[in-house]
């Protein structure tokens, strides 16, 4: 008991200290594992790193063909979790929503799916704050002011805790590639989710195409938006040399008119394999696992084309429901040149349309951080 309440008064007191201000200065990263213990957050490379941000995925929504509805998908896991970031680091919950989704609805739907959103989203908040309090907690999700508590002390503690911490979360974002067909639901949305969060910022991913051609994606009702940096090339293409990064393609698209929503900034430091069955896409894999895992099922990597060709038959991952890939398919292994991302960094820092930027890495890993970290400092300080 004594331990818990002293644990509960050290967090007040870090929750309640402000960090210094350094507005155009800040490091931060993308987290979009479906566990908040896939990364070990005491790690000594990550904390050297001064992360100050972390964009947090919580969850996806997408269509259900069966259900005729949306529905959550992947909803990230904090239970009996004893490994969490750091309580300085300000936290950004984002949920991604896909096209798809919205292509169903009207604006209407599309507002009550913002209500929903909401309540999940508030969920997904009161069991992190009890994570980061070292609560035990239920392993289901509730509302907060319906729990029924033997102790109401305790029970008022975790009240006061859970109110502190919500004033700690000035940011929600809203990811979806919306389209001209879709607009009009996606910005409902995002309008009643404004209304949902009172004073909180709603910020929105911004991707390309998106920022180039504004008239026709339409520019969306936000205070702030991310600009998606990456993922410019045409991934379906079996021709593509590399989908994630190529400072030339997505230079083409920065060369338009400053963009009327003030602008954020997430650059790649991700890898990744795509699998081509008969010249047509068939999934996106972890280039790291077929490299550890798979090695001898695979050809060797052409440093040209940076694609190898199947030499053998077999499954990925888990035997029952693996994904069954073929003797001559091909996989093409792509990851960003990490020189020419601190470039457009450099870039970015001149060009932005927002003195109080920051530029956000995408994603969060072990193994890309281990492998790539002098890069990542060095992309940092160029901003």
């Amino acid at each position: 008991m004594y331990r818990s309440c002293f644990a509960v008064l050290v967090f007040f007191v870090i929750c309640c200290t402000d960090k210094p201000s350094r507005p155009s200065d800040r490091n931060a990263f993308y987290f979009w594992q479906t566990n908040i213990s896939a990364f070990h957050w005491d790690d000594s490379t990550y904390n050297a790193l001064n992360i100050d941000k972390l964009y947090l995925r919580f969850f996806d929504v997408d269509w259900s063909e069966q259900e005729k509805t949306p529905v959550p998908v992947s909803p990230i896991n904090f239970y009996y979790s004893y490994n969490s970031p750091d309580t300085s680091t300000e936290i950004v919950p984002v949920v991604f929503i896909t096209n798809e989704t919205f292509r169903h609805l009207n604006e209407e739907q599309s507002r009550e799916l913002a209500r929903n959103v909401h309540k999940k989203i508030m969920n997904k908040l009161y069991s992190l704050f009890e994570n980061l309090s070292g609560y035990d907690y239920s392993w289901w999700e509730q509302n907060p002011y319906t729990i029924k508590s033997k102790n109401f002390n305790e029970q008022a503690k975790r009240d006061s805790s859970y109110t502190v911490n919500l004033q700690r979360i000035h940011e929600i974002q809203f990811d979806c590639d919306w389209t001209k067909t879709t607009r009009a639901q996606y910005f409902a949305f995002l309008e009643e989710v404004k209304k949902m969060f009172g004073q909180k910022l709603i910020s929105s991913t911004i991707r390309l195409y998106q920022y180039k051609y504004p008239s026709e994606a339409g520019i969306p009702p936000v205070k702030r938006g991310m600009l998606m940096c990456y993922n410019a090339g045409n991934i379906r293409s079996a021709e593509t040399k590399n989908s994630i990064f190529d400072k030339k393609e997505i230079m083409s698209y920065l060369e338009a008119k400053e963009y009327p929503v003030p602008l954020d900034y997430a650059l790649p430091v991700f890898e990744w394999a795509v699998l081509y069955q008969q010249g047509k896409l068939k999934s996106i894999l972890s280039s790291s696992t077929l490299r550890d895992d798979y090695w001898r099922y695979i050809g060797s990597i052409d440093q040209t084309t940076h694609t190898a060709v199947v030499r053998e038959d077999f499954v990925y991952g888990d035997t029952d429901n693996g994904l069954y890939i073929r003797q001559g398919d091909v996989i093409r292994f792509e990851e960003p040149d990490l020189d020419d991302v601190k470039e457009l960094a450099s870039w970015l820092s001149g060009h932005k349309n927002n003195k109080e930027a920051i530029v956000s890495l995408y994603h969060l890993n072990e193994h890309d951080l281990q492998k790539h970290s002098k890069a990542i400092q060095a992309i940092f300080d160029t901003f």
